[in-house]
Order: C-alpha cells, then sequence, then structure tokens
C-alpha cells in the first residue's frame, strides 16, 4: 500500500519518488505476483476433495462481477461520451 501511495505521488502533487522506468518495472513486479498468488491457490485447490459447489460458487461470483463491471463501464460511456 505504501508503495502505491508512493508512485502515485506524480498524480496529486509535483513530488515524484520514482522514475518512469522503475514504475514500469514495479506494475510488472506487480502482475507477476498476482499471477503467482493466484496459480499458488489454484495449484492447492484440490475439486475432487472439495466437490464442485466452490467452483460453481466462485464462477459465478466472477461472472456476476464481470456483468457489473461491464454494465457500469458502458453506463459510464453513454454518460460521459468523450
Amino acid at each position: 500500500m505504501l508503495l502505491s501511495l508512493l508512485a502515485s505521488l506524480p498524480a496529486f502533487t509535483s513530488i515524484s519518488i520514482f522514475t518512469k522506468a522503475q514504475l514500469a518495472s514495479l506494475a510488472n513486479l506487480s502482475k507477476w505476483a498476482f499471477l503467482l498468488t493466484f496459480a499458488g491457490v489454484g495449484l492447492k485447490t484440490n475439486i475432487r476433495k472439495q466437490g464442485l459447489r466452490p467452483f460453481i460458487v466462485g464462477a459465478i461470483g466472477e461472472l456476476a462481477i464481470a456483468g457489473l463491471t461491464l454494465g457500469l463501464v458502458l453506463g459510464a460511456a453513454a454518460l460521459f461520451t468523450l
């Protein structure tokens, strides 16, 4: 959280802690860490032991979030046409 705050300082002030190259590297690191975290969770999941119910609930939740996000984006696009 602290890195996010420090990285976003130039948007709010004229202070810049990181260079553009460092910000790009931090963004890349963040994406890889996110990917590895979810891969680790997925690899530890045993569908046979837990059954299909958690998988189905997760899939429905993800579809609901995706649908809501799409609706918000389309609504914002219609409201704020640039």
